[in-house]
């Protein structure tokens, strides 16, 4: 097995990091494209959450590993005394979904009485 140099290091997470973008950016066209088809179309076809919930999980992912990443880094050190950002996130992540759902739920409803 070769051992990776730090250019190498540096070449593979650059190319994961354009994968990973060139990635949000296609579910947040596919996530638009299935909302446009909603909204503009005749209402007939249910809207596919799928390309939703991946943008949120990949999203979530990697800002819940971010924040274990710093804080892990940190840990142990005398003078750096973070906050325990991750639980605030998880908290914060569960409102906003709360609240997206609850919007969501109430212009359904405000779509069918119509």
């Amino acid at each position: 097995m070769k051992k990776i140099d730090e250019m190498d290091r540096h070449i593979i997470l650059r190319a994961e990091a354009l994968g990973y973008k060139t990635a949000l950016l296609c579910l947040a066209g596919w996530t638009l494209y299935e909302s446009w088809g909603t909204l503009a179309g005749s209402g007939t076809e249910p809207m596919n959450i799928l390309p939703m919930l991946i943008l949120m999980a990949v999203s979530c992912v990697r800002l819940f590993s971010e924040m274990l990443m710093k804080r892990k880094m940190v840990f142990g050190d005398e003078e750096y005394k973070a906050p325990n950002k991750i639980l605030r996130g998880a908290v914060a992540v569960i409102v906003i979904v709360a609240i997206v759902l609850w919007i969501g739920s109430f212009l359904l409803m405000k779509c069918e009485e119509i």
